[in-house]
């Protein structure tokens, strides 16, 4: 039998925008899922009158939003204000309640810097490249000497952003500095990969060569590359490509053919297109 939900208070009619997560919401459920799958996110900034009167007014919880007022006034935690939604519309257990809360408490203990690159990683994870390396850079800029092991995680993070934008001279670069601030294995072997990926073959094995201190991690990437190519041969990019170019191959004689190869090469490049700008929006 499957379970049934019930609603707590209306849908809203005028969604609410989290700009912190870059979504609408139009139900106080919907915001009681963005809560826990982002508690470790989750600071003052959530804390907003905006959001409590959407609720009032637009959710029909008037109790709810008195009680949220409340703690505004007072000054309160983020842990009660994220606390009191979540038990009020008890859509999730006690455990799982409790379990977000204490995200919450874990993340208010963190320093600026730190929450700061909580959510510069959060617009890593979503594809927001450009974003979180303007974060990253901004949040380098306000770290003390004192806090290398941080700045290592910063510049690693830099490197990936760059790397996902195909900016590999620069990833490697970012990734070298984290591995000279940290001695992280792991920033090694993402510094050679984006060597790998931007080198020849010739290159990149002189290179090695004129590093022998370089040669356990240079294995470890090449292992992962071989595992990488592997797992692009079954996915559906790479049967994709090949039916690309099967359509260009037959279509040399056949006008229809040729027609569907270069529909096909339109939606490939729609597609790469819309992913780009999704990086700046």
């Amino acid at each position: 039998m499957s379970r049934v939900i019930l609603g707590t208070g209306s849908y809203a009619r005028v969604p609410y925008h989290m700009e912190k997560f870059y979504v609408n919401l139009y139900s106080v459920e919907e915001l009681c899922y963005l809560l826990v799958e982002k508690a470790e996110l989750l600071d003052r900034d959530v804390m907003q009158r905006e959001l409590v009167e959407w609720l009032g007014e637009e959710c029909g919880l008037d109790q709810l939003a008195h009680t949220l007022y409340s703690l505004l006034n007072q000054n309160g935690s983020t842990v009660a204000f994220v606390g009191t939604i979540l038990e009020y519309v008890n859509l999730y257990p006690a455990e799982i309640v409790a379990r977000t809360e204490q995200a919450v408490r874990d993340n208010e203990g963190l320093s600026p810097c730190e929450r700061g690159k909580a959510k510069a990683d959060y617009m890593l994870q979503n594809g927001k490249y450009q974003t979180a390396l303007s974060q990253y850079q901004s949040l380098l800029a306000q770290l003390s000497d004192t806090e290398t092991a941080l700045r290592a995680k910063i510049l690693r993070n830099m490197g990936v952003s760059c790397a996902r934008l195909f900016l590999f001279p620069r990833a490697a670069e970012y990734f070298m500095q984290s591995y000279e601030a940290g001695g992280d294995e792991e920033s090694l072997e993402l510094y050679l990969a984006a060597l790998r990926m931007q080198y020849d073959d010739r290159r990149y094995i002189d290179y090695i060569a004129g590093h022998p201190e370089y040669h356990n991690a240079s294995l470890r990437v090449e292992k992962q590359m071989e595992r990488a190519s592997g797992q692009f041969e079954g996915s559906d990019e790479n049967r994709m490509l090949f039916t690309i170019r099967v359509l260009r191959e037959e279509g040399n004689g056949t006008a229809g053919v040729s027609a569907e190869y270069y529909r096909e090469i339109e939606k490939l490049t729609a597609g790469l297109k819309d992913a780009y700008r999704d990086m700046y929006r």
